[in-house]
């Protein structure tokens, strides 16, 4: 392989050197090449210019690193013809599978481009899918290391793989049950295989999945559903058996943990989910029991992702409550200071009916103090007259003043307290 890697750039330097009349010319270029290309096999291109006019090529590689550059002059017809290099055996670092770009230019000022695929060789396989009867079904989905194909109305369909082993797989309509077939090709050589699907006496299909996003239809075992949260979404089902709808059935379906029922209205079997606003992913797993007989089970894959609109929503009428809750304990906490603010008031208000009645307790001291000392007055000259003949009356009258005293004190007393 020769890697000259004489860039384009250098054909633009031409036109300095190409005299005023070629430089005038107006014939474009093109490039063609093979579209596909395998390992061993070498890449030619070709296109059309102007007669006898240098043409540069140059061909990049998947990741854009030029991989061949070289030249060579149109023929009076204006045709030119380039052996490029032959791609090896195994892809290399240099030169793996993918989309190669070549990219022509020439002398006189012209550029074009085109891709080709460098892809591992393939085999080419044939499947054809047949009822029990020998009629081809069609409709049913092919399967195989990623490559998917669904059956024509002959029932055939057809898949490229390279050379290893496969499980093919095959999802057909209702009332058939899927089926598989492990099987081995070469590359490049063409196989057929013929795969007969059994009627399923119990068939579940899932006819629609709709939400304010999502409107599918017709949906078989591993089709994914991705959804808006809070929001939800509606999957209805028939159920059949032996071909014949069956209302009788019981559908279920597990999502997320938790076990759902269908309900069977006008001919159909339907659920209605509601997602909540998180993100996540969960498989919503169909199935269908009847007489004692279990269906095909159905598994969706979903995915719901998070409403940011909602969750800001949601976040206001928080934040709404919050200041009304808010508002609420301003007005408890105004309340509590009105309250403590007569509360002292009050406090003060019996401070000062205490000070007033200390006030009058020291002015009751004062005056039984002064009662005390005309007592002692008066029972010491009592104490003289009791020396004197008849005393004894003379000391029962005493007696008889001080407790009229005594009670006139504590009647001044018990005044002063109320």
């Amino acid at each position: 392989m020769k890697l000259s890697f004489l860039p384009l750039l250098l054909l633009g330097l031409g036109l300095a050197l190409v005299p005023m009349a070629l430089a005038g010319t107006s014939t474009p270029i093109t490039v063609t090449t093979q579209p596909v290309y395998h390992p061993g096999q070498t890449v030619f291109i070709e296109g059309t210019t102007a007669p006898n006019t240098l043409v540069g090529v140059t061909i990049y590689n998947p990741q854009g690193k030029a991989v061949y550059s070289n030249t060579t002059t149109s023929n009076a017809n204006g045709i030119y013809t380039l052996k490029a290099f032959t791609f090896p055996s195994q892809p290399t670092a240099i030169l793996p599978f993918g989309t190669y770009t070549v990219v022509v230019g020439t002398s006189t000022g012209f550029t074009n481009s085109t891709t080709f695929q460098f892809s591992p060789l393939t085999a080419t396989v044939n499947v054809l899918v047949v009822n029990p009867q020998g009629i081809p079904v069609s409709g049913a989905t092919v399967t195989a290391d990623g490559q998917t194909a669904v059956t024509n109305s002959s029932g055939q369909a057809t898949i490229s793989l390279a050379t290893g082993n496969y499980t093919l797989k095959v999802i057909p309509p209702a009332p058939y049950s899927p089926a598989t077939q492990t099987i081995s090709v070469v590359a490049p050589q063409t196989y057929s295989f013929k795969i007969t699907v059994q009627i399923q006496q119990l068939a579940l299909q899932v006819v629609s999945a709709t939400s304010p996003n999502v409107n599918l239809k017709d949906l078989t075992s591993g089709t994914g559903i991705t959804v808006v949260g809070g929001t939800t979404l509606t999957v209805e089902s028939v159920v059949t058996f032996a071909g014949q709808p069956v209302s009788t059935a019981t559908v279920t379906a597990q999502f997320n943990g938790t076990m759902y029922n269908f309900t069977y209205t006008n001919g159909m079997y339907v659920l209605t989910l509601t997602m909540p606003n998180v993100q996540y992913e969960s498989d919503l797993v169909i199935t269908a029991t009847y007489a004692g007989m279990t269906s095909n089970t159905v598994t969706l894959p979903v995915t719901v992702n998070q409403n940011t609109g909602a969750l800001i929503s949601q976040l206001n009428a928080t934040l709404s409550s919050l200041e009304t809750q808010l508002n609420s304990l301003s007005q408890s906490v105004s309340s509590l200071t009105s309250t403590v603010n007569s509360l002292t008031s009050t406090v003060n208000s019996l401070k000062t009916s205490i000070s007033t009645l200390n006030s009058s307790v020291a002015g009751l001291q004062g005056s039984v103090s002064t009662l005390n000392n005309e007592y002692t007055t008066l029972n010491s000259r009592v104490n003289a007259l009791s020396g004197l003949s008849g005393t004894v009356d003379i000391a029962l009258a005493v007696s008889i003043i001080a407790i009229i005293i005594s009670i006139v004190v504590l009647i001044l007393v018990f005044r002063k307290i109320s």
